[in-house]
This record gives C-alpha cells, sequence and structure tokens, in this order.
C-alpha cells in the first residue's frame, strides 16, 4: 500500500509541475530493475521509447519521466508518462499494441519488471 502511496504522491508532484493543458493524462508504472541493471539503462531505454511515440503518434507532446524514492521504498521506481489528451494515450496504446513497436516492447525485457499501472487524469484547479 505504501508503494502505491509513493508513486500517487510522485505522480501528483509531477503533474503539479509539468502539466500545461486543461486536462492532462499520465500513465504510471510501478517496477523493479532486474538483477545487475542500472538505472542509466534504463533511462536509455525510456528516451528511445519517448522518441519512438512522439514520432509516431499525430501530435505528440508525450513526456516521460522516471521516479526514484529520495526517502521510502528504493527497490521500487515509476515511470510517468504524460499525455496532452485522452485521444493521445489512445493513440500510442494502439501503437504500443502493434507489430511496430514489436522492437522497443523487447527493450525493457530485459531491465525491468513492472507490476502495477495506473491511467491518471489531472485537472487544473481555478
Amino acid at each position: 500500500m505504501r508503494k502505491l502511496i509513493t508513486a500517487a504522491m510522485a505522480v501528483i508532484a509531477m503533474g503539479v509541475s509539468g502539466f500545461a493543458s486543461a486536462d492532462s493524462f499520465a500513465n504510471v508504472y510501478t517496477c523493479k530493475l532486474k538483477d545487475g541493471v542500472e538505472m542509466e539503462a534504463v533511462q536509455a531505454a525510456n528516451s528511445k521509447w519517448l522518441k519512438f511515440v512522439n514520432s509516431n503518434v499525430e501530435g505528440g507532446g508525450i513526456t516521460s519521466s522516471i521516479g526514484t524514492a529520495v526517502v521510502g521504498d528504493n527497490e521500487v521506481f515509476i515511470f510517468v508518462d504524460t499525455y496532452p489528451s485522452l485521444s493521445t494515450w489512445a493513440a500510442a496504446y494502439e501503437l504500443l499494441d502493434s507489430d511496430a513497436a514489436d522492437e522497443i516492447d523487447v527493450l525493457f525485457e530485459d531491465l525491468n519488471d513492472c507490476s502495477k499501472n495506473s491511467l491518471w487524469k489531472f485537472e487544473d484547479t481555478e
């Protein structure tokens, strides 16, 4: 439960600081590194993933961050992928489920295991 709360707090913090549009969506994955893997390898794979989705989803505007615990369980980390709209998220999801993304999918197979994910909607407070 604490892992979920930690992930939620990180997403909220990123939401407060990083979203410019009225409604934004964040897909959050809670993951662990596989044995012997360094975070730099995950960062490099995530960079390739981000370039791929932004190049292949109309309008792009997708961002991605990796969050690591400052306090708490440092065995887990989170991916926070932000989308400017629900339709952008859906287009990326469809792309990643296609044969075109097979090469991108294998980037993460040997690096990490992700046990949870959730899609969050953020609305600006006026």
